[in-house]
């Protein structure tokens, strides 16, 4: 068991259990359908249907939910999002992407910091969502990275690992 503890002090306690790589990915993308269709964005998915890992399945579909939901406010509209999923012997990685504007070079290095807000986010945005979500997958024995080339698409990396050395 994981504890993550927000400023509130209260103890989040994760569940060890398996999750299905693809009944994860249909919950995240579940509450983001009507957003996705209003965009006229088209959803890729891919990957291999026995990927797992252990985890806590809620609370991992609430950091690709996260992390889907930049993906589609950040992609024009018509665009292209898709998650790609795998698992070796090291390691279950999920890769999400998409073909919207990008991450400013100099955000880059905070975008998974509470409360920043780069360039290009939105005026509602409050700067949590992609916080929340890093803070969810490593504590969870997971990592995750963003890459992103000046001026397009955004690609995600979230791996977690079957044992921690």
């Amino acid at each position: 068991m994981v504890i993550l503890t927000y400023k509130t002090r209260q103890p989040i306690s994760f569940k060890n259990e398996k999750v299905s790589v693809a009944a994860l990915i249909q919950k995240a993308v579940e509450p983001l359908l009507v957003p996705l269709e209003l965009k006229m964005q088209r959803l890729h998915v891919q990957g291999d249907e026995g990927a797992a890992f252990l985890g806590d399945f809620n609370w991992s579909a609430e950091a690709l939910i996260n992390i889907l939901k930049n993906c589609i406010e950040h992609t024009a509209e018509g665009g292209e999002i898709s998650i790609h999923y795998t698992e070796n012997t090291l390691f279950t990685e999920i890769i999400i992407s998409d073909n919207g504007k990008g991450i400013a070079k100099e955000d880059l290095p905070y975008v998974f910091k509470r409360f920043y807000k780069g360039k290009n986010a939105s005026d509602d945005s409050v700067g949590i969502g992609l916080a929340m979500a890093h803070s969810i997958i490593t504590s969870q024995q997971g990592d995750i990275t963003v890459k992103s080339p000046s001026g397009a698409r955004t690609q995600f990396h979230i791996k977690f690992y079957k044992q921690v050395i």
